[in-house]
């Protein structure tokens, strides 16, 4: 389980999240929504062990998170220019198994693209080369920063379905930053909305179907409509 305690963290004198408590199981996939400026961003690197200057502690199965192993995937690929993509994944690899890396590569359709740089890829190709670096240590935890955002509907699409299939077959513990919430209904088990000044969460919402086999289905819709009828200032963190 994935155990978030941030009793306080504070840039100057602003209060950017206080007494905020979040539990996640282990393989759970979670979404996370809230409007812009309230911090999400900041969790997430408080997670990832990048900003450790707040008063609390994160821990994975009773482990503190700098001993647990993460994968993130942020809003661009970051996948260092210079290096090609085989050599971008054989960086981050803890086993510097090639094969296991061709055959990753293979899965999400770059085997054509194995020593192609960067900028010979499109957007969609470099997302599913940083999508294979996420995965390939086989992660405890999966972060991901709106990963799909600013691709076009059927490439993002298909992004999602790759990382579905990563995410069932090695089932790491997901935190999935997102303002879209028909995207969190169709990936996500549970959806923690969140208000700002300082976080806190205004409603922990259990995700009623499994679209991860169809997320095309007409019923995402229709669930996300019943939220917004139910609380229509949700996604500007107001409850009713």
């Amino acid at each position: 389980m994935l155990e978030i305690h941030i009793n306080s963290k504070k840039y100057q004198e602003n209060r950017v999240i206080e007494n905020l408590k979040l539990e996640v199981k282990s393989s759970e996939f979670i979404s996370i929504i809230g409007p812009s400026g309230c911090g999400k961003t900041t969790l997430l690197n408080i997670i990832s062990n990048i900003d450790t200057e707040f008063l609390g502690n994160v821990l994975f199965d009773k482990k503190c998170i700098k001993d647990v192993n993460i994968g993130v995937m942020f809003q661009d690929s970051r996948l260092i220019p210079w290096l090609t993509i085989f050599e971008n994944i054989m960086l981050v690899s803890n086993s510097k198994d090639e094969e296991s890396i061709l055959e990753a590569l293979i899965e999400v359709g770059l085997e054509e693209y194995i020593n192609s740089y960067a900028k010979e890829l499109s957007g969609g190709m470099q997302r599913r080369a940083a999508l294979v670096r996420a995965f390939i240590n086989k992660p405890d935890v999966i972060l991901l920063d709106e990963p799909f955002i600013s691709l076009d509907y059927p490439t993002a699409q298909a992004l999602r379905s790759d990382f579905l299939k990563f995410y069932k077959k090695y089932k790491p513990t997901v935190v999935f930053i997102t303002h879209d919430l028909k995207e969190a209904v169709s990936l996500s088990q549970r959806i923690v909305f969140l208000d700002s000044n300082p976080m806190k969460v205004v409603l922990d919402y259990k995700n009623k179907n499994d679209f991860s086999k169809n997320l095309e289905s007409y019923e995402i819709e229709k669930e996300k409509d019943e939220i917004l009828q139910k609380h229509p200032n949700i996604l500007s963190g107001c409850l009713n």
